[in-house]
Parts: structure tokens; C-alpha cells; sequence
């Protein structure tokens, strides 16, 4: 029998409302004008495991129903659980399709749904297949929203994870330039993480970009990506020691 996805969608609605009774103020973190209850990740995502778990036949098809019926919710953690139902299927994540990601993408007003979505679905989806997908990442980064932008941004974050990340450097260095004086978005930021991922395998690449165009970068991503090049921490010191005075 064929899921019912608004049915489905309604029933993990009213899991996440138990999982935060009391609604919270999200502007200390996150702002955003989507409705916020205030539940943590991991529990967003035991949430995601048992549905899954409880719906091992549901096809990609079906699985993109759910999760869109909770994304169009424009919820803060119906957002973020529609990214989490299709990160657990790689099959659904291959079958998400550009024309979701316009209509999903035209909801985002804040960086955690936009990491959320760039980290859980669109980053994987194109590492595992950057010749034919990085062109989404820079198309992004291109678009009028600044949050469209910081998507396709932190899309590339994956990339650096590859370890032929050197042999797409060239095209993410060039997103990142592209995007170098943006300061909405927490654009800054995203930048830094990118910088900061790619030390992983292609240091000297990086390190050259630094030299290269450190001027026209943000301070705060150059700061911290020679940081990472020089401790491998973004804050120069190891975590739980102080720097010295």
C-alpha cells in the first residue's frame, strides 16, 4: 500500500512538537523568522533512523513525498528533518532532482537550515560525482539570495573530503572568490570551513590561494584558515589550551 506522505509528514510533525514542548527563542543562534520549537539534532535525528527503520520498503519516490510535504511546512525542524529523511537513503539523494532544490532552496532564511541541506544532501550528492555536479555549486553561488549562495558554498565543503580534492581546488577556489565580498549569510564563515577543509588534502593549493588573495578574502576565513595550515586548529591552539600571554 502507498504511503500517505501528508499523513506521515503530520505524524513526525506531532513527534517533534513532543520532543520540545516549550517553544524557544532561536535569535541568540539562529535567526530566522520559520517557526522554532527547539528540538536538538541528535533527537531530529533518532527520529529520522526510526522512520526509516519503520518504512524499509518506502521508495525514493515515496521518502521525497514525506520529506517534501515537511519542508513546505517552512518549520524549522520540519526543514531540517526533511534533510535528514533523505540523507539516510543515498538512492533518495540521487533522485532529489535540481527542481526540488529551487523549491526548497526558496524557503531558507538562516544558516542552519541552509548547512542542513547543503551538508546533508547537496555536499554528498556532488562529491560523489564532481565532473558532472560541481556546476550546481557554482550556479548557486551565483544567485540573487544570499543564502542560495551560502548553500552552494557549503556544498563544496564536501569536496575537500575527497582525496583527489586538488583536482577540483581550481573551481572551488574560483566559487570562493566569486563570493569573497559577501558579507550576509554568514558568508565569512562558510568561507573559512571550506578553506579550512581543503587543508586536509591539498595544504599547498590553499596556502598559495592565501598569498595569493588574502587581501580580497574575508579576515576572519584567512585568520583562521593559516591557522589550520599552521596547528591544525582554526584558533591556533590546541582545544582546552590557552594561548600563551
Amino acid at each position: 500500500m502507498p504511503l500517505d506522505a501528508r499523513a506521515e509528514a503530520d505524524t513526525l510533525s506531532a513527534a517533534l512538537r513532543l520532543l520540545a514542548p516549550e517553544r524557544v527563542d532561536p535569535s541568540p543562534i539562529i535567526r530566522t523568522a520559520l517557526p522554532f520549537y527547539g528540538v536538538r539534532l541528535g533527537d531530529m535525528e533518532s527520529l529520522a533512523r526510526t522512520w526509516h527503520r519503520e518504512h524499509p520498503a518506502a521508495s525514493p519516490r515515496e521518502v521525497l513525498a514525506v520529506a517534501d510535504a515537511l519542508w513546505a511546512r517552512a518549520v524549522r525542524e520540519e526543514m531540517v528533518l526533511a534533510s535528514m529523511l533523505v540523507e539516510r537513503r543515498p538512492a533518495v539523494r540521487e533522485a532529489f532532482g535540481a527542481r526540488r532544490l529551487d523549491r526548497w532552496g526558496a524557503l531558507i532564511d538562516n544558516w542552519e537550515t541552509a548547512d542542513n541541506l547543503a551538508g546533508r544532501v547537496l555536499g554528498p550528492w556532488v562529491a560523489a560525482d564532481p565532473s558532472v555536479r560541481l556546476g550546481t555549486l557554482e550556479r548557486l553561488a551565483r544567485r540573487r539570495s544570499p543564502w542560495l549562495r551560502r548553500l552552494g558554498l557549503v556544498g563544496c565543503v564536501y569536496l575537500g573530503r575527497r582525496p583527489d580534492a586538488a583536482a577540483w581546488w581550481p573551481r572551488v577556489s574560483g566559487l570562493i572568490l566569486t563570493l569573497a565580498g559577501e558579507r550576509r549569510a554568514a558568508v565569512p564563515k562558510a568561507i573559512s570551513w571550506v578553506l579550512r577543509e581543503h587543508t586536509r588534502h591539498c595544504p599547498e593549493a590553499v596556502a598559495v590561494f592565501l598569498a595569493e588573495h588574502g587581501p580580497a578574502l574575508p579576515a576572519l576565513a584567512v585568520r583562521e584558515a593559516r591557522n589550520k595550515l599552521a596547528t591544525g586548529h582554526k584558533s591556533g591552539t590546541r582545544p582546552g589550551l590557552r594561548p600563551p600571554r
